[in-house]
């Protein structure tokens, strides 16, 4: 009697164990697939792309700057007019081997105030993902963040993954990474 529990019970931790994987692999079975197609995708935005070297980058923030297009110093700051109200978008890259492999992107209202529901980030969330699509296309799923586990909404398109997210209450968070250059190391 005892060997034939602890037999069901072995069973039962592996189909757990199985179920599990299976669960928990959907995302790496999308970045295989997506890396697997072939397709890169390496335009970001506003003339940035993966693979840009950090001295084209200051360049080409320079001459945005110029041209009165982008502002800031530690960080590169673009105000969006399409949105229901004003918002801006502060990036800087992350980089690897002196070129963009992740941008990282924070969204906000410009009147933002904690007594102003209708400019919280969940409201700032739903534009973000129609400017989007309008961009990148369709097909962003709501799923949770690989590595945070915050509720997010997910693109992947080749090697771009993009993720949009709830950052805090006033600001959203958008990531790009290019998904070739985290396994090509």
């Amino acid at each position: 009697m005892r060997v034939c529990q602890l037999l069901c019970y072995i069973l039962f931790l592996s189909l757990i164990s199985i179920i599990s994987c299976q669960e928990g692999s959907d995302y790496e079975r999308m970045v295989q697939r997506e890396l697997a197609s072939g397709v890169l995708n390496d335009s970001l935005f506003l003339g940035y792309h993966f693979g840009m070297h950090k001295e084209q980058f200051f360049e080409h923030s320079w001459s945005l700057n110029q041209q009165g297009i982008v502002t800031g110093g530690n960080q590169v700051e673009y105000r969006i007019d399409e949105f229901t109200h004003p918002a801006k978008m502060t990036f800087y890259p992350d980089f690897h081997r002196d070129r963009i492999v992740r941008m990282p992107v924070e969204f906000s209202y410009y009147s933002w105030s904690p007594w102003n529901r209708d400019l919280f980030s969940d409201s700032l969330i739903v534009e973000i993902l129609d400017y989007y699509e309008d961009i990148y296309g369709p097909g962003f799923i709501r799923t949770d963040h690989p590595e945070t586990g915050v509720e997010a909404w997910l693109k992947i398109d080749g090697n771009r993954r993009i993720l949009v997210f709830r950052r805090d209450d006033m600001r959203a968070r958008a990531e790009f990474l290019d998904l070739s250059a985290i396994t090509d190391d």
